[in-house]
């Protein structure tokens, strides 16, 4: 009868102890399956993260290009070119209106530039003699 009583509870302790492991068996599947679903989704981030880098990087380099092609157009414009093309204007006869507006003069640069090189300039030299 004791030998009865060990074999059952032998017996019991076999199943518990068998369906413990499976349950075990069977969390450590699910946990496997979910790490590996975390390390795909860390993956396509991390894939994502490293293609936003790159466009980042364009983005910075055409800023820089477009700086440094504003900075040599700035450059190539000086403000003698405006002069020039108002006094060419002003010994064509044009008005002090018109080299205001047409070169971006103050009223104050125009009319100089139209006493000294319009087509009054000769009367200019006559009042400095």
């Amino acid at each position: 009868m004791t030998t009865l009583f060990i074999a059952i509870g032998s017996l019991l302790l076999t199943l518990i102890i068998a369906h413990a492991s499976f349950r075990l068996f069977k969390l450590n599947q699910q946990h496997t399956q979910k790490i590996a679903d975390l390390q795909n989704q860390l993956s396509a981030l991390c894939a994502g993260a490293v293609g936003t880098d790159d466009r980042i990087i364009q983005f910075e380099q055409t800023l820089t290009q477009i700086k440094e092609y504003q900075n040599t157009l700035d450059l190539g414009m000086s403000p003698q070119h405006g002069y020039d093309h108002a006094i060419r204007l002003a010994r064509k006869g044009v008005a002090v209106n018109q080299l205001i507006d047409n070169c971006n003069l103050s009223d104050e640069e125009a009319h100089l530039i139209n006493r000294m090189h319009g087509n009054d300039q000769q009367t200019v030299n006559q009042d400095l003699h």
